[in-house]
Formats: structure tokens, C-alpha cells, sequence
């Protein structure tokens, strides 16, 4: 019995560590989802619910409201999944419901890929590796709402840290790099 024990309390361990959520808990975002409705991609038995946090119509006057849509993955990087996801922005059928895509890149990588996930002691850090565009300050509250949203559905992340292509702190104009501190 206690080896059992031990072997549970483990894999509850991993499971919290890996991102994953043993529930549903409904939606999760920057701001109340209000009546939204959710999107689900085809789902399989061997696949895990994945929200991710879209702007939508709503967004252009309250910058920081999102709503989610799931997808589903067999990864068990669901963090590294769900940010590839909003990276790749809302199907078309997300589209015609109002969901936007809150990020654009331009230029190439000097990573090799769109971004670095990295997740320690609660805090994910997002570094892009591409130039992200912004139109400007809705843009940037867009931005940092929907990353912050689809990141913190997961237990182990409380808090999110937003990196440019150099390593600063995403669109902050002082260049203090406050998202560090």
C-alpha cells in the first residue's frame, strides 16, 4: 500500500510539473469569457483539452479580454503546444466567430523557431525569436492577455515573463526591462 501510495503521489507530481490539469475548471483568462463559445478541434481518447486565448470583437474595446478555444494534443508539452497553437492563430471557423489573432511576426528567427518556453519555480518565460509586431498599446495588452491567459491554465505556471528576440522585456519602451525584476 504505501508503495502505491508513493507511485500516485508521483505521477500527480509529474502531471503538475508537465502542465497538465487533472480537471477542467471552465474558462480561464485575463478577463471574464462572458458567453463566448468554445471551439473544440476533433478529439480522440488519448488526447488532452488544451485552451487557448484568443482576442476577439470585444478585444478592441476592452484590450485586455480574451476568450478561449480548445484544442487537443497528445504532446506532453502542453505549454510548448498551447503557445503554438495561438501562434498559429484561429481557424477559420474561430475567425468567422470573432476570434483574432493577437500575434505577428516579421523578419526571420535567430533561434531557429518562432520561440523558447522555459518554466521554473511557477514562472514561465516566453522569448521570441522572431520580431513581434505590434500596431501599439491595444496590441500589446492583446498580446500579453492571451499569452498570460493560455499559460497560467496550467497549475505550475502563477506567472509569465514576455521576452523580445533580444532578451528584453517585450514592449517595454523604458528599457529598464521591468518584466525581469
Amino acid at each position: 500500500m504505501f508503495n502505491l501510495r508513493n507511485s500516485l503521489f508521483s505521477c500527480l507530481a509529474i502531471a503538475t510539473l508537465a502542465g497538465v490539469s487533472l480537471y477542467d475548471n471552465g474558462p480561464t483568462n485575463a478577463q471574464s469569457a462572458g458567453n463566448a463559445a468554445t471551439t473544440t478541434v476533433a478529439a480522440t481518447t488519448s488526447t488532452k483539452p488544451v485552451k487557448v486565448f484568443f482576442p476577439t470583437s470585444r478585444s478592441q474595446q476592452d484590450f485586455s479580454y480574451v476568450a478561449p478555444v480548445v484544442r487537443r494534443t497528445q504532446t506532453q508539452g502542453v505549454a510548448q503546444f498551447a503557445i503554438e497553437q495561438l501562434i498559429a492563430g484561429p481557424t477559420s471557423q474561430e475567425r468567422q466567430q470573432g476570434f483574432r489573432a493577437p500575434i505577428n511576426f516579421q523578419g526571420s528567427s535567430n533561434c531557429g523557431r518562432d520561440f523558447k518556453l522555459a518554466v521554473s519555480t511557477g514562472v514561465a518565460k516566453l522569448q521570441f525569436c522572431k520580431q513581434v509586431v505590434s500596431g501599439g498599446i491595444g496590441d500589446d495588452a492583446r498580446i500579453k492577455s492571451s499569452i498570460s491567459a493560455t499559460l497560467k491554465q496550467f497549475p505550475s505556471i502563477s506567472s509569465v515573463v514576455l521576452l523580445d528576440r533580444n532578451g528584453n522585456c517585450l514592449n517595454d519602451q523604458s528599457g529598464e526591462n521591468r518584466c525581469l525584476r
